[in-house]
C-alpha cells in the first residue's frame, strides 16, 4: 500500500526560540525541530515527505531534545547511567530515544558507572563514613550496577577495615560529646553506627574497645 505524501509548505522560525522551527504540511502546521534537525534532513519549502521519513525526523528530532536534556542533568551533577535513564523516562522520552543518547553518552566517556561509583564513594567515606553494606546499598539506589558497585565499594576501603572506619567514628563522637552519663553515650555510639550500615560483631568490636571505665 502506498504511503501518503505531504508537501512542505513553509518553515518558520519560532518567536521564542530561534534555534527552532515551526514546520508546516499541506497548509497546517505539522511540528516543531530543532535547527540541526532541519540541516541534517536537509528540509526545504516544497519538499515532499512520506510517513517514515516524518517518522524518522520526529525521532531525530526526539532524540536531540533528549540530547539537550541529559547534557543539561548532567552539568548540574555527575550521575550514573540508570540515573540518567530514570530522569529522562521521567521528562516523557522513549527507550527508542533515550538508548542511543546514552549509548553516545557512553562512547564519548560522558557516563561512566565505575568513575561515578568512585567518586561517589570517595565523597560518602570523607563526608559521612559508613559501612560497606550501607554503601553498596546506595549505590544500587542510585542505579549503578552490581559489579561497578562492589568494586567501588572494596576500592576505596582498600586496606582500611570496617572496623577502623567504626572505631575512627566512635573516637570523633567520644572526643566532641566529652564526659556524661557514659551508658546513654554508649546506646548513642551503637545507634549511630547500626544507622551507618555497620555489621553489629563491628559495632561491638569498636564500642567494647573504649573500656567504659567510669560505666556503672
Amino acid at each position: 500500500m502506498p504511503e501518503t505524501v505531504y508537501r512542505i509548505t513553509q518553515i518558520e522560525p519560532q518567536q521564542r526560540a530561534k534555534d527552532r522551527f515551526n514546520i508546516y504540511l499541506d497548509g497546517a502546521f505539522a511540528f516543531g525541530l530543532d535547527g540541526e534537525v532541519v540541516l541534517k534532513h536537509h528540509l526545504h519549502e516544497g519538499d515532499e515527505l512520506t510517513d517514515t521519513v516524518i517518522d524518522g525526523v520526529i525521532l531525530m528530532e526526539e532524540r536531540s531534545r533528549a540530547k539537550k536534556k541529559a547534557l543539561a542533568l548532567l552539568s548540574r551533577s555527575a550521575r550514573s547511567m540508570g540515573e540518567l535513564r530514570e530522569r529522562l523516562r521521567g521528562y516523557g522520552f522513549s527507550e527508542r530515544t533515550i538508548a542511543p543518547v546514552v549509548a553516545d553518552f557512553l562512547r564519548v566517556g560522558l557516563l561512566d558507572d565505575r568513575a561515578f561509583a568512585e567518586a561517589y564513594v570517595r565523597s560518602r567515606l570523607a563526608q559521612r563514613p559508613m559501612g560497606r553494606r550501607l554503601l553498596k546499598q546506595e549505590l544500587l539506589h542510585r542505579g549503578v550496577d552490581e559489579d561497578a558497585a562492589e568494586a567501588a565499594v572494596g576500592k576505596a576501603y582498600g586496606s582500611v577495615s570496617e572496623a577502623d572506619f567504626a572505631r575512627q567514628l566512635v573516637h570523633r563522637k567520644m572526643k566532641s560529646a566529652g564526659g556524661g552519663d557514659t551508658r546513654r553515650l554508649r546506646q548513642k555510639l551503637v545507634d549511630m553506627l547500626m544507622r551507618r550500615g555497620f555489621d553489629w560483631d563491628v559495632i561491638a568490636s569498636a564500642v567494647q574497645e573504649k573500656g567504659w571505665e567510669n560505666e556503672g
